[in-house]
């Protein structure tokens, strides 16, 4: 049972995130909180099998509800999942940071904790006349850890150094705020190894906890998970040597989030260079706030090449924890998300055709209470968070009119 010290200021007692291998013995991993309440990934032979929401009073009784919702069979491993897969391709991983979060050793810890040897890590960090990197790195001594500076803001940009300096034949993207799962990097590996067709993997990412209602929020609004059936995508119908399903198209698809997402995300690196990297007219740290990871995504599936979305790739993830930090996130979501799509309107008259007809259905989605996107908000989700994402919808198209000729002047100038 929780303790009262657990307890916030508007009453929410916090929520733990675990993941239990169904075959494992019953123990404290299992253990609910003050309410009775634990959100548990349930995994099969190492397969992620179930998200149970679980409600009961005891590790036995969260038990018995998580073997329940594994029993009916709804989610199998395709058949090209094989536990602990072996495999010696070199990984490289890449975290861009602005040296402000503090839980980043904690990301480099979990990454110099990998299953997976055969990797480099590069950090670049964005803010490097701050020191605040070096410093919070600074007991972290490993030849696989390198640290590359990156003086022009803006998470695209990072990331671009990063890919530049990536030794290795697969790039591996994810969070300062995220926890990779010990063998992440090896399962995207398998992924690649497996079907030499696939250029981009993206992951299951769930939450490193729940210790605020704001937190529940996010969730509440979609989070970043994409379920647990793993899937594909590529123009030519054809399958993979995975034996992944094809991948769902929704009304607004590909023009949308639905590929996955920047936190854990990894490409061929030679694939992702082919295509001219991150666009840094997108992104944090740029006018659009966003969207970066949603372009890459769809400028592989538009090229012709194949996304595979891989739920056993697991990274859990630190949610904003406060109310502000929430509507600050969901605005630039959609700032992000449009700027996105008026890139694809602007690149061919064919796509620009192909938006408009997606445009009604994607006003649903956005609009209606009732759609996939806004279902699952309970009804103290603050309505505010919805309006500021409706509003950076709005804002979105001419933010990346103005990023996009703020990069062109950077790049003349940088040209002379």
């Amino acid at each position: 049972m929780a303790s009262v010290t657990e307890q916030v200021s508007d009453g929410f007692v916090p929520i733990r995130c675990a993941t239990w291998a169904v075959e494992d013995a019953v123990d404290g991993t299992l253990a609910p909180n003050a309410e009775g309440r634990l959100f548990v990934l349930a995994t099969v032979g190492g397969w992620p099998s179930a998200l149970v929401d679980a409600r009961a009073d005891s590790a036995d009784g969260v038990a018995d509800l998580v073997r329940r919702s594994v029993a009916d069979g709804s989610v199998r491993a395709p058949s090209g999942f094989i536990a602990e897969r072996t495999t010696r391709t070199a990984v490289t991983v890449v975290v861009c940071t602005l040296g402000r979060e503090p839980r980043l050793t904690e990301t480099i810890d979990a990454l110099l904790g990998q299953t997976h040897t055969e990797l480099e890590i590069v950090v670049v960090d964005n803010d490097p006349a701050s020191g605040r990197t070096p410093a919070l790195l600074a007991g972290l001594g490993d030849p696989r850890l390198r640290i590359v500076d990156e003086p022009r803001r803006g998470l695209s940009a990072a990331r671009n150094t990063g890919l530049a300096q990536a030794s290795h034949p697969i790039v591996a993207f994810t969070d300062d705020d995220a926890l990779p799962a010990a063998d992440w990097v090896a399962t995207l590996a398998a992924v690649f190894d497996t079907d030499p067709g696939v250029d981009c993997v993206t992951g299951l990412v769930l939450p490193a906890e729940v210790a605020t209602r704001t937190q529940l929020f996010f969730e509440e609004a979609g989070g970043f998970a994409k379920g647990l059936h793993a899937v594909h995508w590529r123009q030519d119908r054809l399958g993979t040597a995975l034996g992944t399903e094809a991948g769902p198209e929704g009304i607004a698809f590909p023009f949308d989030g639905g590929f996955g997402s920047g936190n854990n995300m990894a490409f061929r690196t030679a694939a992702l260079h082919q295509l001219g990297g991150f666009d840094e007219a997108l992104g944090a740290g740029s006018l659009t706030r966003g969207g970066e990871d949603l372009d890459a995504f769809q400028a592989v599936y538009l090229a012709g090449g194949t996304v595979v979305y891989w739920p056993a790739a697991l990274v859990r993830h630190h949610h904003r924890a406060d109310h502000d930090a929430l509507v600050e996130q969901l605005h630039g979501y959609g700032v992000g998300m449009a700027a996105v799509v008026t890139k694809r309107f602007l690149s061919s008259p064919a796509t620009a055709v192909g938006v408009l007809r997606r445009l009604p259905g994607g006003l649903r989605l956005l609009l209606d209470s009732r759609s996939a996107k806004n279902h699952g908000k309970s009804a103290a989700f603050p309505v505010e968070a919805t309006r500021a994402e409706r509003r950076g919808y709005l804002v979105g198209p001419g933010a990346y009119l103005r990023a996009r000729r703020r990069v062109r002047r950077h790049s003349a100038v940088a040209a002379r």
